[in-house]
């Protein structure tokens, strides 16, 4: 549990060195292990196979169609709409539906007001399945009984990401995301074009950042980091944060272009909640847990993550924009403040916080994940693969291929795993990526973005 502490020092982030490797699943013998990380392997698979058909042979012949400019602009669009529409409950079926995830929002009319528009979520970036909430939310057609518009999701990230095999590939070709490599100010005129080519298609489009920019984990350049972040505060006359990083603001105003039409820009607080337990609390606690892919498919053995939505509009107008730098600072002092008080309602059922606990919760609304049409899905994409195996007389190939990625996968995964300490995985094999490119690279900060002091 993370235990609160009076202040960001009481906490030695030096010591971060020494902390044990993370288990690789929580609270779990042998055998328990062996049968969650079976699970988990072979729901990758299926994932990675399920998106690699999808890419391959729905995608990259409409991709041709319209590099020799036989299908237009517009209509490549709303075809990767549709297309993005049957690939993203195979994504989110097994780690959310199927695993036990529950998530819950405090603003379900904005929420929807949100898919109706073209809106900007700004988040916090406690975990490395951000991504897969926002894509859950948007494909969603029904919310708390209300029948609701399914919008298209897309994502300011990374530039590696784009390079992850299956996942990376499909948000790059067919999803059409923006990739940073330097910074948002660097970057601009990149975002500018992908926004500007979403509005010309008609196509509503949801888009979604962490501004922090990065996850920081518990190695030596992760620590330097949030000094960095820290020290950053304290000059711009803020306390130190304790829950997030500093925001990256350079260049932000280029993705107000977003919400031009009068969509909202919306704040958005992730709190991951398992066992009783705030997974994303200080950044500083050695008990942090970063949540992926891999730990929302232990919900399967009977700790599943809730992941608690909280929403809020910001007053950003796009004719007249205020100062960024402190709209965003004093937005994540809130955000920092809120996860402080979950922290603090996790740390136990005390009479003294029970009432303010229970009128905290209750403004939270429980979403429905429809396992059904989970299962429809899962079912329509086994038989559509299959059927285009035998037809096309490859089902042998298509059988020795799942068993070579089951492979590729687990064995990925583990060797991450034992490089890292922990899992990374927020897309497929990223575990196993960054680990040996951080081994034999270093993997600097900056090139993730800017840093914090330029920002």
């Amino acid at each position: 549990m993370c235990k609160a502490a009076t202040t960001p020092q009481d906490i030695h982030i030096s010591d971060f060195s020494s902390l044990p490797r993370k288990p690789l699943v929580d609270d779990a013998g042998l055998l328990k292990t062996l049968y969650i990380m079976a699970y988990s392997h072979l729901s990758v698979t299926f994932l990675c196979l399920n998106v690699m058909f999808d890419l391959f042979v729905l995608g990259v012949p409409a991709l041709i169609l319209h590099a020799l400019g036989i299908l237009s602009d517009k209509n490549f669009t709303r075809y990767t709409t549709v297309l993005i529409d049957w690939t993203t409950p195979i994504v989110c079926a097994a780690p959310v539906v199927f695993s036990g995830t529950q998530l819950y929002c405090n603003d379900i009319n904005l929420l929807i007001e949100s898919k109706e528009k073209n809106s900007l979520f700004l988040a916090n970036h406690g975990s490395r399945i951000d991504w897969m909430i926002a894509m859950v939310c948007g494909h969603m057609k029904d919310l708390v009984s209300k029948k609701v518009t399914r919008c298209r999701v897309g994502f300011v990230c990374e530039a590696i990401i784009q390079y992850m095999p299956f996942i990376g590939w499909y948000r790059k070709m067919i999803c059409d995301d923006v990739f940073v490599s330097r910074s948002f100010q660097a970057d601009g005129p990149i975002i500018k074009k992908n926004i500007s080519h979403f509005h010309r298609s008609g196509c509503t489009r949801m888009l979604f950042l962490s501004p922090e920019g990065v996850v920081v984990d518990f190695g030596k350049r992760d620590v330097e980091y949030i000094k960095e972040c820290r020290e950053f505060c304290k000059e711009q006359g803020y306390r130190p944060f304790e829950y997030t990083l500093t925001p990256r603001y350079k260049g932000t105003t280029c993705l107000l272009k977003q919400t031009e039409a009068g969509g909202p820009v919306v704040s958005v607080t992730l709190a991951y909640i398992r066992d009783g337990k705030l997974l994303n609390c200080r950044l500083t606690s050695p008990n942090r847990v970063i949540p992926d892919i891999y730990l929302l498919h232990q919900g399967i053995g009977g700790k599943p993550v809730h992941v608690y939505i909280h929403l809020e509009r910001l007053d950003i107008s796009t004719t007249n924009v205020p100062d960024l730098k402190k709209v965003l600072m004093t937005d994540y002092e809130r955000k920092d403040k809120m996860l402080s008080m979950w922290d603090k309602f996790m740390l136990g059922e005390q009479q003294t916080q029970s009432a303010e606990k229970a009128s905290w919760m209750s403004q939270f609304t429980a979403i429905d994940m429809n396992v059904k049409s989970a299962l429809l899905y899962q079912l329509l994409h086994a038989i559509v693969m299959f059927a285009a195996a035998s037809l096309c007389g490859c089902m042998d190939k298509l059988l020795l291929s799942i068993k070579i990625l089951f492979v590729t996968v687990a064995s990925c995964h583990t060797l991450g795993w034992v490089m890292n300490s922990t899992s990374m995985e927020s897309v497929p094999f990223e575990t196993g990526i960054k680990g040996i490119y951080k081994a034999t690279t270093g993997m600097k900060r900056t090139n993730c973005l800017d840093k914090c002091k330029s920002k």
